[in-house]
């Protein structure tokens, strides 16, 4: 029978229990122990008893990586006490300190598997960009096991009515859920609350449509008697194919002149010459209000044609007059204004809706249409030839036909 540790008094005349010594580790690897019929649970042949050894893993902030821990559970009088005991250690006891591992921890974590793994650097600062948005919902510095299924339908309450577009909310929500499923895959979570969540509803993605020169008229005239800024922005969108990240974030110095002489010794016929191209070097996602470098970190210069070159003069002009500075962003809105004012000028001219990213899609189409060639469009564009070809396929519809001809002549 074990005996009870002697009574002490102190200076005030009170008495106080001793606490027995820690087992140490020599003693309990000399304790002789018979396995059950139940994983975990052991007859202690000196006590009489049933002992319960729970094993887990947590991760070690200082070492950087799981660490295999156990805990013991000594002295249960039977079976059922010692199955209580382990059921209470996997999923209260334990198992739950884990939680203690942040949201950000959780990404940080994340984010040293795909590097490991070799992920596509985009995508790892996508999801870093994605990360910092959900961090004005859900502080960074919050414990996983604060999170749950209420929290998580109160994030996509406030990201839905923080004017995200679809296409955002999708890439957040999505940013989200693949965090805390790795988390429950690493065993930081005791449960995955997302398996009974109801999953965000956002509107399926739209195919892109061509814009035809005629509807391009349209809406050039329309912005042309109501604003002159807009009136560029289409034009730059139309007569380059950059994306509307890219157009937000321009600057009134990514507009150089490059000589007429200078383009001359390219070969290019001198009618043909603007004489001005526009540096694409950043984006800037207006929703979550952060500036990254362009898709595929990939920089480039494109040339104007004498359009949009005619109506970005007379703007930077008027903007320094005005005491504007040169480094200053040409189009200081968010996307959802241009987005809303480009839906409601289709409305008025009487044409069907289109997005900013239909311009990409109309430039490329239509430079494929004249057979430019795919090292020349990556070099304007920033996508990879391989994208090209799988995104605007269709455009590459009369290459059998091209084929055929060739082989003709032969």
């Amino acid at each position: 029978m074990k005996t009870a540790a002697p009574l002490w008094e102190n200076l005030h005349g009170r008495f106080w229990r001793a606490r027995p010594e820690k087992r140490s580790d020599r003693n309990e690897k000399s304790t002789k122990r018979t396995s059950t019929q139940y994983k975990n649970i052991y007859y202690n042949e000196a006590t009489k008893r049933y002992d319960v050894k729970y094993n887990f893993t947590e991760y070690s902030v200082k070492e950087g990586k799981n660490v295999y821990r156990s805990r013991w559970a000594y002295n249960n009088v039977t079976l059922s006490d010692a199955r209580r005991k382990l059921a209470e250690l996997r999923t209260h006891g334990v198992k739950e300190e884990r939680g203690d591992l942040t949201l950000r921890g959780a990404f940080e974590l994340w984010k040293t598997k795909a590097l490991s793994q070799s992920f596509s650097p985009v995508t790892i600062e996508n999801t870093a960009h994605f990360m910092a948005a959900i961090y004005r919902f859900i502080p960074a510095d919050t414990f996983l096991k604060q999170i749950d299924e209420d929290v998580y339908y109160r994030l996509c309450a406030d990201m839905r009515a923080a004017g995200y577009s679809e296409e955002t909310l999708f890439s957040l929500n999505a940013t989200f859920r693949k965090i805390i499923n790795y988390s429950y895959k690493r065993r930081f979570l005791s449960e995955n609350f997302l398996s009974c969540a109801d999953n965000l509803k956002t509107r399926p993605k739209r195919e892109h449509r061509l814009l035809t020169k005629r509807e391009f008229e349209l809406l050039d005239g329309y912005f042309k008697e109501r604003n002159q800024s807009y009136r560029f922005l289409i034009h730059l969108l139309y007569y380059t194919g950059i994306r509307i990240s890219e157009a937000l974030a321009v600057t009134y110095d990514d507009f150089e002149e490059t000589g007429r002489d200078r383009q001359l010794d390219c070969g290019a016929p001198q009618g043909a010459v603007s004489g001005m191209r526009i540096k694409i070097t950043k984006a800037y996602i207006s929703g979550m209000k952060l500036e990254k470098d362009t898709k595929n970190h990939k920089s480039r210069a494109i040339p104007l044609s004498s359009a949009p070159a005619a109506l970005y003069r007379p703007l930077r002009a008027e903007h320094l007059r005005g005491g504007g500075s040169a480094d200053d962003k040409l189009f200081p809105v968010a996307y959802q204004t241009v987005d809303s004012a480009l839906k409601r000028a289709c409305g008025r001219v009487g044409i069907p809706p289109i997005s900013c990213h239909d311009f990409r899609h109309t430039f490329i189409s239509n430079l494929i249409k004249k057979n430019i060639p795919l090292s020349v469009l990556e070099k304007v564009t920033g996508d990879t030839q391989a994208t090209i070809l799988r995104r605007y396929s269709h455009a590459f519809g009369n290459d059998e036909a091209m084929i055929l001809n060739a082989l003709e002549e032969i």
